[in-house]
């Protein structure tokens, strides 16, 4: 008889914990993973709404980038800092932080293009097979195991100020929860977002579901909320929601 999840919790956090010590070593070695950029985010002319800023970048300053990769070597490679591309270590100086990890929901989203002679499917890169599939080993166990050391590694790079979003559905939500109230510490769970959406009507066995989760949490209690923001957004998603 398979073991109850609950049960799993804590094997699930000790082997996540040996291997963010183990990835934590590696830093202070020399064969650190470098960040491979994929491409360059220049900031745009337009500085209203909420890309509004007096600051203008200097040569030297790092600006935003597009990373082509798993997350977690790259989330090494911002712990530690990268001389060859001109980044400083981004440990504790991160102040928000939104993830949307693939659902425990045994979809494989990975190109299948069918033809009149038969199916063919693409071969994946190695990163994308990864990446775009949801067909986990161990099922929920093996997702967790993937999740706790990236979330340890998020609060390693938030500032004490710093938020994470995490994106998540009804599949494995909970369980996600448990965890990020041992990395992040239970009082610093702020609220639990719903991201409501609309389908058509039909027959089923259950009440659809017509939600996602965005679980917010802070490393500190000196976390930032920017309500005039959320103001807006929440106002421009309403007008966008009249016109829909």
């Amino acid at each position: 008889m398979p073991q109850s999840l609950i049960n799993l919790l804590p094997k699930i956090v000790s082997e996540g914990k040996k291997e963010v010590e183990k990835i934590l070593k590696r830093q202070e070695s020399d064969n650190k993973p470098p960040l491979q950029t994929n491409e360059y985010i220049l900031p745009g002319k337009n500085t209203s709404g909420f890309f509004h800023s007096k600051k203008k970048p200097t040569g030297n300053e790092w600006l935003n980038r597009l990373v082509y990769g798993d997350n977690l070597p790259v989330m090494q490679a911002l712990l530690s800092g990268d001389e060859a591309t001109g980044l400083p270590s981004m440990r504790g100086g991160i102040d928000l932080i939104f993830i949307d990890p693939h659902f425990d929901s045994k979809t494989d989203y990975r190109t299948k293009i069918t033809l009149p002679g038969g199916d063919i499917k693409e071969k994946p890169a190695v990163i994308e097979q990864f990446a775009y599939s949801d067909t986990w080993k161990n099922s929920a166990v093996s997702y967790l195991k993937m999740l706790y050391p990236r979330l340890v590694l998020m609060k390693e790079l938030l500032s004490e100020q710093g938020s994470i979003y995490v994106h998540i559905d009804w599949h494995i939500g909970h369980y996600v929860q448990i965890l990020m109230d041992e990395i992040f510490g239970k009082d610093n769970f702020k609220n639990e977002i719903f991201w409501l959406y609309s389908r058509w009507a039909n027959l089923s066995l259950v009440c659809q579901r017509m939600h996602d989760d965005i679980l917010f949490y802070s490393k500190t209690s000196k976390s930032i909320f920017n309500e005039q923001k959320i103001e807006l957004l929440l106002s421009r998603s309403l007008d966008c929601f009249r016109h829909w």
